[in-house]
Formats: C-alpha cells, structure tokens, sequence
C-alpha cells in the first residue's frame, strides 16, 4: 500500500491547537463522511481548514485579502534564515 500523496503545500507551518473529546468525535465523523463520498480532504487537518476558509466567506474575507498581509516567497526563499536545521544524532549501535 503506498503513502497517501501530500496535499499540504511546502511553506504551510505547523501549529498546536487544543480540542476536546466532542470537537475530535465531530472532525472524525466528518472526516469518515467525506471518505465515504470519495473525498481526498478527510484529515482533521483539511476538515479544519475548510471549515476556517468557510467561515472567512461567511464574514466576507477573501482569500486575496488574507493573502495580501503575508509576503510572497517562493519555494526557494528560507522564510527564517537564523534557523539551522540540526543533524540528526549517529546511532551508537
């Protein structure tokens, strides 16, 4: 079986929210209804994020608007250039 394809794109940051028991039980359901219709967006991830994008058209903010407060950078820009990845330790074995 292979991996699923990532649809996250490269620049996307991550972040830590808090849900409870009911908010969870509510993406997970979701989540399983939009993989019985065939859906590709059942992470709790996408399930978030189109619920947030849905509630920005409600309140009449648009894509281009929230798009126009952040700076454009392509894929080869290093949005953080005072970060240094650090290597991964040597195994002892």
């Amino acid at each position: 079986m292979c991996p699923k394809e990532r649809h996250i794109p490269a620049h996307a940051r991550s972040t830590t929210i808090a849900l409870t028991g009911e908010d969870k039980l509510a993406i997970q359901l979701i989540g399983a209804a939009r993989r019985r219709r065939g859906s590709n967006r059942s992470t709790m991830n996408d399930v978030l994020v189109d619920a947030l994008w849905e509630l920005a058209k409600k309140e009449g903010v648009t894509r281009d608007q929230i798009a126009s407060v952040f700076p454009i950078f392509s894929e080869n820009d290093q949005i953080n250039k005072n970060v240094t990845e650090m290597p991964k330790p040597k195994s002892k074995a």
